[in-house]
């Protein structure tokens, strides 16, 4: 056993000896063979083949901002900066090599869409308007300058019964504002008593009764006292009537029949703030700015009374029939356009608009037409440019002034003055300006 088992050791020793002195052979020939490959690319590297062009390297590739949308655009839409973000692209991008992106989104700040943009789309100048009219779909141009979730209404300044522009005037801010100004509301309203029951105002009309023609069978109303009180008087130890006197007639003391309303309750507030002016006057459609352009039609002179006279029709220089002409008081015109005789056209006075176009939320238009439908008087107040400052303010009326200290009550006082207060003359200038 010993024997056989020393055997087997030794062959395995022998073995175990070919295999690694194979290994390391084998592992000899491979580093060879790998640098002979390694020193024939180096020297076909080093050498140049004719005709074979030497690789050159890869360009690097530059990044710039551009500006995209963040949000579907729709077409029409005025451009502001939360619709817009910034992204780069490769410099070798064609709407960048062309010059039709934008780096920054200040530029790009009040522009319109012609075109929808998709989010993440860059805005390029073909896809705006150059003006209101210049879009790819119908639809009033007015709408184009109105802001997401506001509506356009109209607001009158010279109300139906007034005769001058001067009430205008105040109610407009002299007729200052243009386009793109923001103004604050100010309304003054006028309040009554009313009766809970009737829903009418107060004092109600009544009727006093005289009980003792009441028992007779005979007339037992009085005349209806629409103000007044019945209050008794120790003096003559009779109940009287007291009515409040109207304004005086003519003196003091004689008072009218008609008895003085009450006097309404005022207050004023500030209702609207930061109200956009986005049109002056009536607004104009691009066919009524091209008419507006045209030439004005000249008035046609009617012949001199000798030719009249003699019986001649002659022609004007327009080549118009004077005989035919109407000289009526209504002024006729010659149409530069068509070269008929036409009603001259009236001049408006544009520097005094009738009317303005204010933008702002439904809730606060529907504010403003119930104010204009009630009757309240409307002021409006130009804000400053960019001035986005909201106002808290308190509203304003007689007992809150007085309360305030910015108005004092005098006591009552045994004398006065002549003339009376409401018989003095006020100051005022002239009609026509004196000539020196």
């Amino acid at each position: 056993m010993r024997l056989r088992t020393f055997i087997l050791i030794i062959l395995i020793v022998i073995i175990g000896g070919t295999a690694a002195t194979l290994w390391v052979l084998n592992n000899n020939s491979n580093e060879n063979n790998a640098a002979n490959v390694d020193g024939t690319a180096v020297d076909n590297t080093s050498g140049e083949e004719p005709g074979v062009p030497a690789p050159t390297p890869t360009p690097s590739i530059r990044f710039e901002p551009v500006v995209v949308a963040r949000v579907d655009i729709p077409i029409g839409q005025r451009l502001t900066s939360d619709l817009l973000d910034t992204e780069v692209r490769p410099h070798t991008n064609i709407a960048l090599q062309g010059g039709y992106t934008y780096s920054t989104i200040e530029d790009l700040i009040g522009e319109i869409v012609r075109t929808p943009i998709s989010e993440g789309q860059a805005i390029l100048s073909p896809m705006l308007a150059l003006n209101s009219t210049d879009l790819a779909s119908f639809g009033s141009d007015l709408a184009l300058y109105i802001d997401q979730g506001k509506v356009a209404i109209a607001f009158p300044l010279r109300m139906p019964d007034e005769e001058t522009s001067f009430n205008s005037a105040l109610r407009g801010v002299a007729f200052a504002m243009r386009p793109g100004d923001f103004v604050d509301v100010m309304m003054t309203a006028s309040a009554l008593d009313l009766d809970p029951e009737f829903g009418t105002a107060l004092p109600n009309c009544t009727y006093r009764v005289d009980e003792q023609g009441l028992v007779e069978g005979r007339a037992f109303l009085f005349p209806a006292a629409i103000q007044g009180r019945l209050e008794f008087t120790p003096g003559i130890n009779q109940v009287i009537e007291i009515v409040p006197g109207a304004l005086p007639n003519g003196g003091a003391g004689i008072c009218e029949t008609a008895a003085q309303p009450p006097i309404p309750k005022r207050v004023t507030q500030l209702t609207l703030q930061n109200v956009e002016v986005i049109w002056v006057g009536t607004w104009q459609t691009q066919e009524s700015l091209v008419e507006k352009l045209a030439p004005t039609p000249a008035p046609v002179v009617s012949e001199t009374p000798e030719a009249e006279q003699t019986g001649d029709t002659a022609e004007t220089d327009t080549g118009v029939n004077s005989a035919n002409i109407d000289t009526s008081p209504t002024h006729i015109c010659l149409s530069p356009v068509t070269n008929e005789l036409i009603p001259c056209p009236v001049v408006r006075d544009t520097n005094k608009p009738d009317v303005l176009i204010l933008s702002m939320t439904t809730q606060d238009a529907l504010v403003l037409k119930w104010a204009l439908e009630r009757g309240i008087d409307i002021d409006l107040a130009l804000r400053a440019q960019g001035d986005q400052t909201v106002f808290f303010t308190s509203s304003v009326s007689l007992p809150q002034i007085i309360n305030e200290g910015l108005l004092f009550i005098p006591e009552p006082y045994e004398s006065d003055l002549a003339p009376r207060v409401d018989e003095a003359p006020v100051p005022s200038l002239p009609a026509v300006a004196p000539i020196d």
